[in-house]
C-alpha cells in the first residue's frame, strides 16, 4: 500500500479533474448544440462531481450522504424527464447545422476517461481506485451513448436527442435502486462457514442478514448455544466471533446476538418499526368504552342502566 501511494493519489487526483473538465465540456458542448441528451451527460457528470468531494473520510455518515444525492440524482433524472418530454411533444424543429467543435472537445474528454480507467485497473485491487475505474467505465458507455444520440438526432432522426436523454434519466434513477442491496450469496455462506467452524460451544446459526451501509456491510448474527452454558463462555464465543467476522475487508460492523432455542421469531425481540394492528372491535364495544369515558367526566352517568 506504501508503495503504491503516489500512484494511488495520482489515479484519485486525475480522475477527480478529467470528471470536472468532463462535466465543463459537456456543459459547453450542451449549451453551444442545445442538446439534451448532452444536457443529461452533464448532469451526471456533476453528480459525480459532488459525490466526490461531500462527507469525503466519514464512513459511518456515508448513509446520510447517500440519502441526498438519492433525492438531488433523482430531482435531476425527473426534471431531464420532463423536459424531454417536452421536446417530444413540441415536434420537430428547424435543422441546425452540426457543430464540430464541441463535439471534438467531448470525444477528448471520452478518450481521457479511457486512458484514467485504464489505468486505474491496474490499480483496482485498492478500494477507490477500484470506485473509479468503475466510474470510468460507466461514464465512458453513458457518454458515448449521449453522444451519438445528440448526433443523430442533430443530422438524420429529430426524436433520438431527447430519447437518449429520456433512457439516461431513467438509467439516473433506476441506478439508485442498488442501494441498501443485500449481500451476495457467497459473502452470506463464507459468513456462515466461518461462524459455524468458529467454535464447537455454536450449536446452530438461527438468522444471518448482511448489508450496504456505505461502501462495507453490517452483519448480523443470531446463534445458538447451550442453554446451560455459562455467561462468560457465551460472552466470550459471541465477541471472538463479532472480532473475527469484523476483520474481514468488506464487514463495517457486526452484531452478535446468542439465544438457546430456535422456537421464537426473531423479529418479536426488537422494536417494531410500525405499530402492531389491533383488532376491529363491534360497534357494541365502542358504544361500552365511549359511555365508561363520559361516565368519568359526568358522575352518575350509566348508574341506572
Amino acid at each position: 500500500m506504501e508503495a503504491n501511494g503516489p500512484k494511488i493519489k495520482f489515479a484519485i487526483y486525475m480522475s477527480s479533474g478529467v470528471n470536472f473538465c468532463l462535466f465543463v465540456i459537456q456543459m459547453y458542448a450542451a449549451i453551444t448544440m442545445g442538446s439534451l441528451s448532452l444536457f443529461a451527460t452533464a448532469a451526471d457528470a456533476f453528480m459525480d462531481l459532488v459525490s466526490s468531494c461531500v462527507m469525503l473520510g466519514r464512513t459511518r455518515i456515508e448513509t446520510i450522504g447517500i440519502i441526498l444525492f438519492c433525492a438531488l440524482m433523482t430531482t435531476v433524472a425527473v426534471q431531464l424527464l420532463i423536459e424531454s418530454g417536452r421536446a417530444l411533444g413540441a415536434g420537430a424543429k428547424h435543422s441546425e447545422p452540426l457543430q464540430i467543435v464541441p463535439l471534438v472537445c467531448v470525444g477528448v474528454a471520452i478518450f481521457s476517461k479511457f486512458c484514467m480507467m485504464v489505468y486505474c485497473l491496474f490499480l483496482r485491487r485498492y478500494p477507490a481506485c477500484r470506485v473509479f475505474f468503475i466510474d470510468h467505465r460507466n461514464d465512458i458507455v453513458v457518454n458515448l451513448f449521449g453522444l451519438i444520440m445528440s448526433i443523430v438526432g442533430t443530422r438524420l432522426v429529430w426524436w433520438l436527442d431527447p430519447f437518449g436523454a429520456i433512457c439516461i434519466g431513467l438509467l439516473i434513477m433506476f441506478s439508485w435502486l442498488l442501494v441498501g442491496k443485500g449481500a451476495p450469496k457467497e459473502f452470506i455462506s463464507k459468513v456462515l462457514y466461518m461462524t459455524l467452524t468458529h467454535d464447537s460451544q455454536i450449536l446452530k446459526v438461527d438468522t444471518c442478514r448482511a448489508y450496504h451501509a456505505g461502501e462495507k456491510y453490517y452483519v448480523e448474527l443470531d446463534i445458538i448455544m447451550d442453554e446451560n452454558a455459562p455467561l462468560k463462555l457465551t460472552h466470550d464465543v459471541s465477541q471472538t466471533l463479532q472480532r473475527k467476522i469484523e476483520g474481514l475487508e468488506d464487514v463495517e460492523r457486526a452484531f452478535v446476538h446468542v439465544d438457546y432455542d430456535e422456537d421464537h421469531d426473531p423479529h418479536e425481540e426488537h422494536k417494531r418499526v410500525t405499530p402492531a394492528r389491533k383488532a376491529k372491535r363491534s360497534l357494541k364495544e365502542r358504544m361500552e368504552d365511549a359511555k365508561e369515558m363520559m361516565a368519568t367526566v359526568i358522575p352518575g352517568l350509566g348508574k341506572n342502566d
